[in-house]
């Protein structure tokens, strides 16, 4: 479950509106998590529950690109918060780990610790919400403005395809998939 949300929502390249908060999973945070994100059982205790801020963050993401620095991870998450509400999401993702990849395939190491040293990102709260949305939000920066516009916007537009369901598969089922 979610235990904490941040939103950066980006109009022509620069931050339009933004969201955070911490969120009460309705369920004990495992040692192991509060280690790495240093939120502990405490900090969630008073926060919100996700249906209490989904009206916001749903409202954030509507019609935009879901981008994350490993999308897929993330994008389950929030959309397995919006079906316990018994809510759709579905969104385009644009995953910045394919687009580090593709982009700087001299390197060896696409997780966001190594694109932050490699770049010399400044991200203060490391595997905080905000934290890893700027840091990612910097890197997409970055990585538009050291490559052409025709190249970035290639791989982009190739990262976005979204794949061909066979027309003997439900299109509304797939996407109901967890």
């Amino acid at each position: 479950r979610i235990i904490e949300i941040a939103v950066i929502r980006v109009k022509n390249g620069k931050i339009d509106s933004w969201f955070q908060s911490l969120v009460n999973p309705g369920r004990f945070i495992p040692l192991s998590v509060e280690q790495l994100t240093g939120i502990s059982n405490i900090d969630v205790a008073n926060a919100p529950q996700f249906e209490d801020i989904a009206g916001e963050i749903f409202r954030l993401l509507d019609g935009a690109i879901f981008v994350a620095h490993n999308a897929r991870f993330d994008y389950g998450f929030v959309k397995n918060e919006f079906r316990r509400l018994g809510r759709t999401f579905n969104a385009r993702c644009l995953c910045t780990v394919k687009l580090s990849r593709r982009l700087f395939p001299q390197y060896r190491n696409h997780d966001l610790s190594s694109v932050i040293a490699r770049f010399g990102i400044v991200c203060d709260n490391r595997h905080r919400a905000m934290g890893d949305a700027k840091a990612t939000y910097e890197f997409l920066k970055i990585a538009r403005y050291t490559h052409p516009p025709d190249l970035f916007d290639n791989v982009i537009n190739k990262l976005l395809k979204t794949s061909v369901v066979p027309s003997n598969v439900d299109q509304q089922a797939v996407e109901n998939l967890p």
